[in-house]
């Protein structure tokens, strides 16, 4: 899996006969491929994402990508897979709500395999409590643009007004 957007990372599509057919620019954070080929002497692997494009990494490169085998519901948003597994063993109740489970069942194309007691999946569904977030992102909205209660935008740039 990608783990940061890279306009600049290479990409081709190439035939069964091994000819390049498209090319372009661009990974981003999310997308999600598979390893084709590791070359030592080259320093670098391939992989294949969507639409069979293919990437070369530079062995420099590799912190771009992580492996996948599997991966939260929080990562996953945003994309689709032929197939989902979804334990439901237990958790905080905070966490597991109704929204959670709508997003992990709508990630799957044809297939959703829930490990669980159907009690974990009603208590699911009957839970519709939304989780607020506490951040500091309005105060610190309100420290750049100290006009913004009044309706006016009066941002700083590089902490000067």
């Amino acid at each position: 899996m990608q783990v940061r957007n890279n306009y600049q990372l290479e990409w081709e599509v190439v035939s069964r006969y091994g000819i390049p057919v498209d090319k372009g620019t661009g990974i981003f954070n999310g997308d999600m491929g598979r390893i084709l080929e590791i070359n030592e002497n080259l320093s670098s692997l391939v992989v294949e994402y969507d639409e069979q494009r293919r990437v070369t990494y530079p062995f420099s490169l590799l912190e771009e990508l992580e492996l996948s085998y599997a991966i939260t519901i929080h990562k996953s948003q945003g994309s689709e897979y032929p197939a989902v597994l979804l334990p439901l063993l237990g958790g905080p109740r905070m966490l597991f709500n109704r929204n959670l489970l709508y997003t992990a069942i709508t990630r799957a194309r044809s297939c959703v395999t829930i490990l669980g007691s159907s009690a974990a999946v009603r208590d699911m569904i009957e839970n519709t409590s939304e989780n607020r977030r506490f951040t500091a992102l309005a105060q610190r909205i309100r420290e750049i643009c100290p006009g913004e209660e009044e309706g006016e935008l009066i941002c700083r740039e590089n902490g000067r007004g």
